[in-house]
């Protein structure tokens, strides 16, 4: 299989699990991490670091009219100005981690990250493509054989 070959299956339910934290904040603090997508609920936002016990997030939501980059655009406006903090408790585990993965390496540090022995794993890294997935999650046959 080619090193960018992988499925990841991740985390759920209702409420963040505390355990998740310290992955949580493993991974923001990683180079390969974009930030996670997610926010609480009914309200989506953008975290990109941690202080403490608080998440770092921008609300991507600021509409404004369609961008015009001539004459004079200003450019501060089109972007949160002012991060914000919110407690790791009231995240949303239904979240999107955004990964830069442009070798090999960079998927071995995603793996190491993810399977730190005595942490919980806040996502699983599978082989495979995401068809093959889609084919094994459909399959009664497969999925009868697994339980």
């Amino acid at each position: 299989k080619q090193w960018y070959q992988r499925r990841v299956r991740g985390m759920g339910g209702d409420e963040l699990n505390p355990a998740y934290q310290e992955p949580i904040q493993a991974y923001l603090s990683s180079s390969i991490c974009l930030g996670i997508i997610g926010g609480r609920k009914r309200h989506s936002l953008y975290f990109t670091g941690f202080q403490g016990s608080k998440l770092i997030h921008y609300d991507p939501h600021r509409c404004q009219p369609v961008m015009k980059t001539e004459g004079d655009f200003k450019y501060e406006s089109y972007v949160c100005s002012t991060p914000r903090k919110m407690a790791f408790s009231k995240m949303d585990p239904s979240c999107t981690f955004a990964f830069y993965l442009s070798s090999e390496d960079d998927l071995r540090e995603l793996t190491k990250l993810s399977s730190r022995p005595g942490v919980i794993k806040v996502f699983e890294i599978l082989d495979g493509t995401k068809e093959e997935y889609m084919t094994t999650i459909f399959n009664p046959t497969i999925m009868a054989n697994d339980h």
